[in-house]
């Protein structure tokens, strides 16, 4: 138990965290990212659908999972926006503010659980600190900033923990923690792997408490509670919309001869022992899995991808490496804290298994979980050595170093966040589009509009930004039926939306129709434009000044008084 001026110290270190996690996150969180990623838009527009008319884009009511473009989506975080439409209305912060919202929760969470599994005194700013270094965390910022499902799921797995470790004390809880984690497992894919290993590592660890007279009821009740909410999705769980995801990323189900390590040309017990397909994929998953363990990935090479990091960041600061090196062998001699280093284990360990079956290099995205276990040992790491020091000026020296490095990381993520992803990564975040829509408006609403799909998929955003009658866009775009929603898997990527039209220039035909061509600098290039005669409208300009999209209209005149054929 700590006492009155400890818990006081932990209480404004934690103040101070949610306070940095809140400016971090919530500053220009509507507009930066720049530009509204596809998966974004396509989530707002199904919850905005789902309020208006309660079916999705598709037409199916209220889905287990969402048809989504090649996937399935998770429900959670869309049901999570719907009812902010009516406070917020339908534009990107909406979308974004649950991710936030979450994040900032994630917190006091990660210091409650802390605290309850560590009761050494030498450590009894552990879980305050923790939380400081989680607030100024690129990885978790990144998630915290957009719309990712992983931030809410990740909230209420560790919410389902602490209330868990509540219920070995008091049984009642036990009820409370089966609903967080039942929610937390549709909440998104990875935790469809990751909780229910956890759930059996904490029943084999606390059995003979879950068994006793004590508890066994409310371990009853909360199986049945979870198996309930569990029900719609355990209903569509063998159909190929469920399962789309999982086949479609696992390296397990893929061709042999597509992964890392397959030889070509080899024959007889040779091809059969090298080229045997579980040992290929069982040696590509464990060097995946790897990747995310390793201080190389953490420290210096970070995700590879333009959405899921931010440029000139890993996923921790470098200044960081020493404090986990020496947390990770702290950790290791300590003796007690059993229940916090079997937590932080299980979560270090599990973490990274849904993320490595999916062939990608280091996708933080799946591996969210992991940033708890990798921050509470680069916490420990600085405890343990201001431990080393004896006198107090020397505590002070080096908490010192430690707030200078915090003020360095806070302007380090400015840089990065606000200015250079800004920048450079416009057309990663689909940037435009929203200013498309804005140039639409100012058309002459009685001719066609035509944007080319031919590279992307821009009728979600069009949708999306001119909040176009879902009831309409339902009848308008027929794709399956409702009973076939699950398990129909073809689709129809030219959409109708009012007068404007998503599917690829036809220029033989299109030149002949007095109408509106809007499209990327592939699609609309100046050789076109001037081998037409196309008369420009104007062009959306990403934010480092280069061309996103054009908007011309064409010259029937022109084609008709001309001989020879149109030809693109």
């Amino acid at each position: 138990m700590l006492n009155k001026k400890t818990l006081t110290i932990n209480l404004i270190i934690l103040f101070v965290a949610i306070i940095l996690a809140v400016v971090t996150r919530f500053y220009k969180l509507g507009t930066a990212p720049a530009g509204l990623y596809l998966d974004e838009a396509g989530q707002g527009y199904n919850a905005y659908s789902i309020l208006k008319t309660g079916k999705d884009e598709f037409g199916k009511s209220f889905p287990i999972v969402f048809r989504s473009f090649t996937d399935f989506k998770t429900p959670v975080y869309i049901y999570l926006i719907v009812p902010l439409i009516p406070l917020f209305g339908l534009n990107s912060f909406t979308v974004r503010f649950p991710s936030f919202f979450f994040s900032i929760l994630t917190l006091p969470i990660v210091y409650l659980l802390i605290n309850r599994l560590v009761d050494s005194q030498r450590h009894k700013y552990l879980a305050s600190f923790s939380c400081l270094l989680l607030a100024i965390s690129p990885w978790h910022i990144l998630f915290g900033r957009t719309n990712f499902e992983c931030n809410v799921a990740l909230f209420f797995y560790l919410t389902g923990l602490y209330l868990f470790y509540l219920g070995l004390a008091k049984p009642k809880w036990i009820i409370v923690s089966a609903l967080s984690f039942a929610i937390a497992i549709p909440a998104y894919h990875s935790q469809r792997v990751i909780t229910p290993i956890t759930l059996l590592l904490l029943f084999f660890r606390h059995k003979n408490i879950l068994l006793s007279k004590t508890h066994l009821k409310t371990v009853i009740a909360g199986l049945l509670l979870g198996l309930i909410i569990s029900l719609p999705t355990l209903g569509v769980i063998n159909t190929p919309g469920f399962l789309a995801r999982a086949k479609g990323l696992n390296i397990f189900t893929s061709n042999a001869k597509g992964n890392y390590g397959y030889i070509s040309g080899l024959s007889g017990i040779t091809k059969s022992y090298v080229n045997n397909p579980l040992l290929i994929k069982t040696r590509q998953f464990a060097s995946l899995y790897i990747t995310y363990l390793t201080p190389q990935s953490m420290f210096l090479l970070g995700d590879y991808g333009s959405r899921s990091s931010f440029p000139d960041l890993s996923t921790f600061f470098i200044w960081q490496f020493p404090f986990y090196i020496y947390g990770l062998y702290r950790i290791l001699k300590i003796k007690n804290m059993k229940e916090f280093k079997f937590i932080l284990f299980s979560i270090f360990f599990i973490g990274p298994i849904p993320a490595a079956v999916t062939g990608d290099p280091y996708s933080t995205i799946r591996s969210l979980p992991l940033v708890i276990p990798q921050i509470a040992i680069i916490s420990l790491g600085i405890i343990e050595t201001a431990g080393l020091f004896k006198k107090l000026y020397q505590k002070f020296a080096l908490y010192f170093i430690i707030f200078f490095l915090i003020c360095f990381s806070l302007i380090k993520l400015y840089s990065s966040i606000i200015i250079l992803n800004e920048y450079y990564r416009g057309y990663f975040w689909d940037y435009g589009w929203e200013e498309v829509v804005k140039k639409i408006y100012t058309l002459d609403r009685t001719l066609p509009v035509i944007v080319d799909n031919a590279r992307f998929e821009p009728y979600i955003q069009i949708a999306f930004f001119t909040k176009y009658n879902p009831e309409s866009f339902q009848n308008e775009n027929f794709e399956v039926q409702p009973w076939e929603y699950y398990t129909n898997m073809n689709r129809i990527r030219d959409k109708s939306i009012g007068n404007i039209k998503t599917r690829q220039i036809n220029w033989e035909n299109d030149l002949l129709i007095d109408q509106y061509l809007i499209g990327d600098n592939l699609a609309i290039s100046d050789n076109q434009i001037e081998r037409h005669k196309l008369i420009p409208i104007s062009n959306i300009y990403y934010p480092d000044s280069s061309i996103a999209y054009r908007i011309a209209k064409t010259n029937p005149d022109y084609q008709r008084s001309i001989d020879s054929p149109v030809k693109r």
